[in-house]
């Protein structure tokens, strides 16, 4: 996946800083592309939270409409793909919102569809990437911070693996190290592992992420890419910590460790120490882009139109509607005695009505021609 900072996009891809998705969170900036998204900074005007917003955008597949927000597949042999792949989104993302709380796990706060694609909104977290890390430390990775790294990563596997979910994308881009000292598992593919196979990855088997977690970090103490199942004995690997690697990524050509339980008990057996690999403000402060206030031509367009007032009886579109009816589900501030609640209960009224008039009606005609027939 190639990621690429915010000066290095092309601002038609990208929405206007100050877009509100779902009537409630405001785009503040641009953290970066990937092959499969954009990931972006802002706030939650209900609450105030810090959250980050990530937006289904495969640019191989899809474009960003000149005038507007949508999002339309390239041509009609892409749109069966990117359906799939934004409904596959949606649903492994909605899946994790089960999982708020954990501490080795992003917090998924709700998904979402909107402008043609689907968001998932997530908790902004405050550190690098496990990649930016040894970027900036210019060197490998220490086997006691791969072991902090490698216990970390099985407590997230165990809530991932226990919603009947998987990663599918675990790699040194996904593995997120904290300034508070927590280790962080992010950026899920399943729609990226269901459009590489073009078929439901439901039955995909757990092996997979841990096999992944093996690789990228014997990568990160290495320095040497991994192809195939094989990895080889290396001088900054403990023997014992390379037997464990060995079994996760599947050595000798077949799955040793299949699960998350038999990935904690290696893991076990491993008797090295774990310290956390320090994150610095510093650190962070070479990842974060500034906010950019530039926005498409477009934006003003988008600006005055969403400023208007709706207009009393205005014909309003299905999403309208259903985001009121989920909105007036969990809401708990909404004054009851409100004009739209008086006329809501004014409609149910005149139904309940109509309806019982008719069936009155039907018991009536029912006895009279009963009556008729005796």
């Amino acid at each position: 996946m190639i990621q690429l900072i915010a000066e290095e996009l092309e601002p038609a891809e990208l929405l206007p800083v100050g877009t509100t998705l779902h009537r409630r969170y405001t785009i503040d900036g641009v953290l970066g592309r990937g092959t499969y998204g954009i990931t972006y900074f802002g706030h939650d005007e209900k609450t105030g939270t810090r959250i980050t917003l990530k937006e289904y955008f495969p640019y191989a597949l899809a474009h960003r409409a000149e005038q507007g927000l949508a999002l339309t597949p390239k041509n009609k042999a892409c749109g069966a793909l990117f359906f799939l792949g934004s409904e596959m989104f949606y649903r492994q993302h909605l899946a994790l919102t089960d999982a708020k709380g954990s501490e080795n796990l992003v917090t998924v706060y709700t998904a979402f569809f909107e402008n043609g694609t689907s968001y998932a909104v997530m908790e902004r977290l405050t550190g690098v990437t496990l990649e930016r890390f040894l970027h900036l430390r210019r060197r490998k990775l220490y086997p006691d911070e791969a072991m902090y790294i490698a216990a970390s990563l099985a407590d997230a596997l165990l809530v991932v693996h226990s919603l009947n979910s998987l990663h599918y994308d675990i790699n040194a881009r996904s593995i997120f190290l904290c300034t508070d000292g927590t280790v962080k598992l992010i950026d899920f593919g399943a729609a990226k592992a269901g459009l590489r196979a073009r078929q439901e990855v439901d039955d995909t088997e757990p092996w997979m992420d841990i096999a992944a977690i093996g690789k990228t970090l014997y990568e990160s103490m290495t320095g040497l890419a991994v192809f195939g199942d094989g990895i080889q004995p290396h001088a900054n690997i403990p023997p014992q910590f390379f037997e464990f690697l060995w079994q996760a990524s599947g050595g000798g050509g077949y799955r040793r460790i299949s699960n998350v339980f038999e990935y904690r008990h290696a893991l076990a057996c491993v008797e090295i120490g774990a310290i956390c690999p320090d994150v610095t403000d510093e650190d962070v402060a070479s990842v974060v882009p500034p906010i950019h206030n530039a926005t498409p031509q477009n934006r003003a367009q988008i600006s005055s139109v969403k400023e208007q007032p709706q207009e009393t009886g205005q014909k309003r579109s299905i999403l309208d509607r259903a985001l009121d009816a989920m909105e007036g589900a969990v809401t708990s501030d909404k004054k009851p005695d409100s004009e739209e609640a008086q006329k809501e209960k004014r409609v149910k009224k005149k139904v309940w009505l109509v309806y019982g008039s008719v069936v009155t009606a039907t018991l009536i005609l029912a006895l009279l021609l009963r009556g008729l027939i005796h």
